[in-house]
C-alpha cells in the first residue's frame, strides 16, 4: 500500500458486527486496518441532530444514519489534515489488486487538479469508455460519482463538502447529495480503472439495509448481469 494513504475509516453499525468482522478480514489480507465510524446509529439520531443537518423530506433513519457516518469521516479527515484518507462501507469485498490500485490511484492523483475525489469501487457499474482508457492510465475524470462505498479524500475536498452541508443541509441518499455537492463546489471526480472494490450488497453477501432488498440470489444475478452490460457490452461501441 503507498505511503501516501494517511488513514483508512469504515462506515460501520455497531450491531453490524458481521460485516465490521467482514471488511476487517478483507483489509488484513492486505496487512492493513481501518478506524470504525460508530457515531450516529439509528438509534443515536436526535430530532435536533436531523434539523441540523437534513432538511425535511422522505430519508429514512437509515439513510440518515449513513449520511451522518459519512460526515464524521469528513470531519475527522479536516481535523487531522489528512491529505489522502480512504472511506470503506462495510460491506465491501476487495479485489486481488485493491493494493496495488490504491497506489497507482495516489501515484497518478497528483496529475489531476485538487480538490478532488477518487472513487475506486465500481459504484453503479460506471466504466469509463475504453475508446477513452489508455495503457499504463489509471485515473480518469469523470462527470458523475460512483456510489460512496469506497472513496479516497482529501483535506480540501471534505471541507468543502462540510461547509456545503453547513449551509444547505442535506435532502438526498448521501451518495446523490455528494455528486451533487462536488458539482457545485467545483470538487474534481476520479474513477480508478478498473475499479478494485465491489459491494458485498450487490453481491449478494448482505441484505442492504438502505433500501427495499430483493432477494440475495436475484440481487446478485441482477447486479452480475448489470456489470456485464455496462462493462463489456456497452464498450463495444463506445
Amino acid at each position: 500500500m503507498s505511503p501516501q494513504l494517511d488513514h483508512i475509516y469504515l462506515i460501520n453499525v455497531r450491531s453490524f458486527t458481521d460485516r465490521l468482522a467482514h471488511t476487517n478480514a478483507e483489509l488484513a489480507r492486505f496487512g492493513l486496518s481501518a478506524e470504525p465510524v460508530h457515531d450516529w446509529d439509528v438509534t443515536d439520531l436526535t430530532a435536533e441532530v436531523e434539523s441540523r443537518f437534513y432538511l425535511p423530506g422522505v430519508l429514512s433513519p437509515g439513510q440518515k444514519s449513513c449520511g451522518l457516518k459519512h460526515i464524521t469521516a469528513l470531519q475527522r479527515i479536516v481535523e487531522r489534515g489528512e491529505r489522502y484518507a480512504l472511506v470503506l462501507e462495510d460491506d465491501v469485498v476487495l479485489a486481488e489488486g485493491f493494493a496495488e490500485g490504491v497506489a497507482a490511484a495516489l501515484t497518478e492523483a497528483a496529475q489531476h487538479p485538487q480538490p478532488q475525489v477518487i472513487f475506486i469501487g465500481c459504484g453503479g457499474n460506471f466504466y469509463t469508455p475504453r475508446s477513452l482508457r489508455k495503457p499504463e492510465q489509471r485515473l480518469y475524470p469523470a462527470q458523475r460519482g460512483r456510489f460512496a462505498d469506497s472513496y479516497i479524500i482529501g483535506h480540501d475536498a471534505a471541507r468543502l463538502r462540510l461547509e456545503w452541508i453547513r449551509k444547505h443541509r442535506i435532502s438526498l441518499p448521501i451518495d446523490n447529495q455528494f455528486e451533487a455537492i462536488d458539482r457545485e463546489t467545483g470538487i474534481v471526480m476520479l474513477w480508478l480503472e478498473d475499479p478494485v472494490v465491489e459491494q458485498g450488497s450487490k453481491l449478494g453477501l448482505f441484505t442492504t439495509t438502505l433500501e427495499q432488498a430483493k432477494p440475495d440470489w436475484l440481487q446478485r444475478i441482477l447486479f452480475k448481469l448489470e456489470r456485464f452490460r455496462r462493462k463489456y457490452v456497452y464498450q463495444l461501441w463506445r
